[in-house]
């Protein structure tokens, strides 16, 4: 990235962008629990007890499974709805169809399209069209939502099975490990279920179908994360763009803590030099991995999204880091083609980046990467263990740049189907994680604020740095989280062999 925000050069040696046919109407599909204000009842009522029992990341999945007409035993994502009886299933589905019925969910933005007077004089009158190709003016820079939901997965393993407390839930195991092919499309801050609207062909009901594809060069992708930090990262860049020149506070969902992000004033001489794209695109990458590691350091000291089920196991699991860099990385190629414009559009665009990145980097069939899962068994992860146990995933990935280098098998554990799919493409393809641009360090322009709640306070390294903390101090909070790592797992769990 750094200076340069071309869409062929977010990842090397790409150059395929989003073919005419991938591009979405005006019209298509929305999450159904992403934007309340179209459903007052359900915000004061309803919504809250669906999320409830069904928000949690682990049930989503389980649920659109069901809906499906399928066991959820061979795709992605954890699962606390194995512990709750089938009658849940049903109730949720009750309740979506409550919350939709006679509804068709509207697209959550639009940029202001219409060509302005000066565009039109230039096209007509100058001999030079030059001046059409100009920077974004911000009423045209498009309101993004802030996004408000977790999506369902994963869990690093395959076939996990799930517990209740000391209680194993008999007969029900998650599969977790997809094939490029199996990826389905992507849905802004995807909540449970979206459903479409007028003039969308995938039916009433749509499942991203997130899980771990295994790659070649970038190790296993967590599809969930990737679409995640893309997500965020354009938000950030949408919302700070059109704030470059006056700053701007932006207030997130408490996780773990109360999280605020101040965006200072850009420089306006920096802004004319640089543009706001190639401003706002870098800081808006930046500060999305930021928040994704202060993802990983709160789950790892307890939060949890759902208060029942503690999501420590999947804290800092050897995935994470790289899918959620990747996400940020479609996110600025996606902003650089200005296909953010609309909801479906940006949706739109996503599959097409991950489409082409996941083929970039070497995917390999379901049946590969379920090998290949295996082969990492007794060393990443322990197929013994059952979820949520945190000692199911024994290697830790607590690398945050400024280069994130992907997790691969090691080569002597490799079996037969993953040598055959991969051949010789096994080197690593390490993604650039810069923390600055055009000499002005992001750190400059912008502050990670987090007040952590009092289950973290209470706990060190909190009591030492503070109750209110920056992204400053995060690589002293990986290093106390390495040390406890290194106790409970072992000296060398945080490297891949």
């Amino acid at each position: 990235m750094g200076a340069q925000l071309d869409a062929t050069t977010v990842l090397p040696e790409i150059h395929e962008t989003i073919d005419s046919e991938e591009q979405p109407p005006f019209n298509g599909v929305a999450s159904i629990i992403g934007s309340p204000s179209r459903f007052p009842l359900v915000t004061v009522t309803w919504r809250r007890w669906f999320v409830r029992f069904c928000r949690a990341k682990e049930m989503r999945y389980g649920l659109t499974a069901w809906w499906r007409g399928r066991q959820p035993t061979s795709r992605a994502v954890v699962g606390a709805s194995a512990a709750l009886p089938g009658i849940w299933y049903v109730v949720c589905i009750l309740a979506t169809a409550l919350m939709v019925s006679g509804c068709g969910a509207a697209p959550r933005w639009r940029a202001d399209d219409q060509p302005t007077r000066v565009d039109v004089t230039t096209l007509l009158c100058a001999t030079d069209p030059g001046p059409l190709f100009r920077e974004m003016h911000a009423t045209e820079i498009p309101a993004i939502p802030l996004r408000q939901h977790l999506r369902p997965c994963c869990a690093f393993g395959a076939q996990l099975g799930v517990s209740v407390g000391p209680i194993p839930i008999p007969g029900y195991c998650i599969g977790n490990v997809l094939g490029p092919d199996d990826v389905g499309r992507h849905y802004y801050d995807s909540g449970l279920l979206q459903v479409g609207v007028k003039g969308d062909d995938s039916g009433l009901v749509h499942s991203e179908h997130n899980g771990l594809v295994y790659t070649c060069r970038g190790g296993f992708i967590d599809t969930a994360h990737v679409r995640d930090y893309a997500d965020w990262a354009i938000f950030l860049g949408t919302t700070i763009a059109r704030n470059l020149e006056t700053g701007t506070l932006i207030n997130l969902p408490n996780e773990g803590g109360t999280r605020q992000i101040l965006v200072r004033p850009a420089a306006p001489t920096l802004v004319d030099q640089l543009g706001p794209r190639r401003l706002a695109i870098p800081l808006s990458q930046w500060l999305a991995f930021q928040l994704s590691i202060w993802h990983e350091i709160a789950t790892w000291f307890g939060w949890a999204s759902v208060d029942a089920f503690p999501e420590r196991v999947s804290a800092f699991s050897p995935e994470d880091l790289y899918s959620n860099a990747i996400g940020t990385k479609i996110a600025a190629a996606v902003a650089a083609q200005r296909a953010a414009r609309t909801e479906f559009l940006f949706n739109r665009s996503v599959d097409g980046w991950m489409k082409q990145i996941l083929g970039y980097l070497g995917a390999v069939p379901e049946g590969a990467g379920e090998e290949a899962m295996a082969s990492v068994d007794k060393l990443w992860w322990d197929s013994g263990r059952r979820l949520p146990d945190p000692h199911l995933v024994l290697r830790r990935n607590m690398d945050v740049g400024p280069e994130i280098r992907p997790w691969l098998v090691p080569a002597r554990l490799a079996g037969p189907a993953l040598r055959a799919a991969c051949g010789a493409d096994t080197q690593p393809l390490v993604l650039a994680n810069p923390d600055g641009i055009g000499g002005r360090r992001f750190s400059d322009a912008a502050t990670l604020t987090i007040d952590v709640d009092d289950a973290l306070a209470a706990r060190e390294p909190f009591r030492s740095l503070g109750r209110r903390i920056t992204q400053d101090d995060f690589p002293a909070i990986i290093a106390a989280i390495r040390a406890q790592n290194r106790i409970e797992f072992g000296i060398d769990t945080d490297r891949p062999d």
